[in-house]
């Protein structure tokens, strides 16, 4: 069921073996299980974020049960957290490893580690939201993007950015919760001394839907028409206000 619904998104064969994603059992015993086998004690898993304890302490179960699995891995490559997507419509729809001693959400960016030198050979990044808004778009060839693991971008998730380049187009989604996103990140970047655009899809598309539905062209076109910061405030405060008589 997982890999159909991938496959129903779009992803490829090739993509889920580069990214890694995966698939965990429901259950709950399955990792446990297979990690205690190689040697690693319950503690170790609680304190990777990957098992998570009843109320009454008796029992140690899998963090992650019936759940697609995004590995979120450092700037080497190496895996330190996973997001995980719901089959269905369980809630939450995506959960995230804790904060642990090997993954500071705050610190990491998504995917960096596969797009750092396209970033730097166009000295400049695409910035979505999402697992899946940066999959695909890089499935289909639009290399110079990193996702912000979701809409709160921290000072340092900038520096780190500004190792590879001084250029940013923020592309979140065209809803009112990303609009409000995009601003706030944008404050940042221009605190850092990036240059800053905004790339603005039609309404009701994100990245991802858009890259399917029209292809890594039209996205990298949108790219190359962002509009300057200051023109996208100045647009988001007119809808929000109406037209502005001074």
């Amino acid at each position: 069921a997982a890999l159909k619904y991938l496959q129903g998104r779009g992803v490829t064969r090739k993509t889920i073996e580069q990214f890694q994603l995966g698939y965990s059992p429901a259950g709950g015993d399955a990792l446990k299980d297979e990690l205690k086998k190689k040697g690693f004690s319950i503690q170790t898993l609680e304190e990777c974020g990957l098992v998570k304890r009843s109320e009454d302490g008796n029992r140690a179960y899998d963090a992650f049960r019936e759940r697609i699995m995004f590995p979120i891995a450092d700037i080497q490559g190496r895996a330190v957290a996973f997001g995980a997507r719901a089959m269905g419509d369980r809630a939450p729809k995506y959960l995230n490893s804790p904060e642990t001693k090997l993954y500071n959400k705050s610190r990491n960016l998504f995917g960096l580690n596969f797009s750092k030198e396209a970033i730097k050979a166009h000295d400049q990044a695409i910035l979505v939201e999402g697992y899946m808004d940066f999959i695909i778009p890089f499935q289909y060839g639009v290399e110079n993007l990193v996702a912000s693991l979701g809409t709160s971008l921290t000072t340092q998730q900038v520096e780190l950015l500004g190792r590879y380049c001084r250029q940013v187009v923020v592309s979140y989604d065209p809803d009112s919760a990303g609009i409000v996103a995009t601003q706030r990140s944008l404050d940042l970047f221009l605190e850092g001394d990036f240059r800053v655009r905004v790339l603005r899809l039609p309404p009701g598309q994100d990245p991802d839907e858009f890259v399917r539905t029209v292809g890594p062209e039209g996205y990298q076109t949108l790219a190359l028409e962002s509009v300057p910061y200051l023109d996208f405030v100045l647009e988001a405060a007119i809808q929000k206000q109406g037209v502005l008589d001074d």
